[in-house]
């Protein structure tokens, strides 16, 4: 499996030429895999989201998990085992779903001490399927390419991001990618997959502008590039 072309919100577009062989490198190398995406969602607890880099106080801890038990009835939720079901829903009823997910639980997890990138990674331990993770990375480079005017707390983000699912080939590419896998006994949910994709992409891209920089010239990645803006 070569070559694979990836979306990332609207439009920016990504080659990874195996992705297997990077997924397996990240889940080899990273103690995430073994120490969280290994653990099954019904033997979760709450101090696992640290185990994913959220670094939250122990002491706030038990207020997200009130938080979570609140909203474990929204809508998103009954995707949980079917996100396919979602991602093919009419981009009206998907907005109506998100919306919901950002009102009652996004802003009811954040606090000053927890932002987006931390309220996304709480949710994802406990619901991978449906639930993605936006680091800082992700945020700002939304905030650059994609909507300038995007402030924290404005669900837009979310609606453009399951775009990447209804649009064009990237969700294909991640059921792909998850059969292959799981025959290995490497299971990721397909979420995941796509986060350890865009993750690595725009590592290598400020890796690259660091180089660029530093050094006066970047590196020719084999596995990683740019396939358009």
């Amino acid at each position: 499996m070569n070559g694979l072309i990836f979306q990332l919100f609207k439009t920016i577009h990504f080659k990874v030429t195996d992705p297997i062989a990077l997924i397996e490198a990240f889940c080899f190398q990273s103690d995430f895999y073994a120490n969280y995406d290994a653990v099954p969602v019904k033997e979760r607890k709450i101090a696992h989201v640290n185990r994913i880099g959220a670094r939250i106080n122990e002491e706030l801890l038990p207020r997200c998990e009130m938080v979570l038990h609140s909203v474990k009835g929204l809508r998103i939720f009954q995707y949980d085992n079917d996100l396919d079901r979602l991602v093919t829903l009419d981009s009206g009823k998907i907005e109506d779903v998100v919306r919901e997910l950002n009102d009652k639980a996004i802003k009811g997890l954040m606090t000053k001490r927890i932002g987006l990138s931390k309220a996304t990674k709480i949710l994802h331990t406990f619901h991978p399927e449906t639930v993605p993770m936006f680091d800082n990375q992700l945020q700002e480079l939304y905030l650059e390419k994609i909507n300038s005017g995007w402030i924290v707390g404005d669900p837009q983000i979310f609606i453009d991001y399951y775009q990447n699912f209804t649009e064009g080939d990237t969700w294909n590419h991640l059921k792909a990618i998850s059969r292959q896998l799981q025959e290995n006994n490497l299971r990721l949910t397909r979420v995941r997959l796509f986060d350890i994709l865009w993750w690595s992409f725009l590592k290598s891209r400020n890796v690259n502008t660091r180089l660029e920089k530093e050094k006066g010239g970047a590196v020719k990645w084999q596995t990683l590039h740019s396939a358009g803006w």
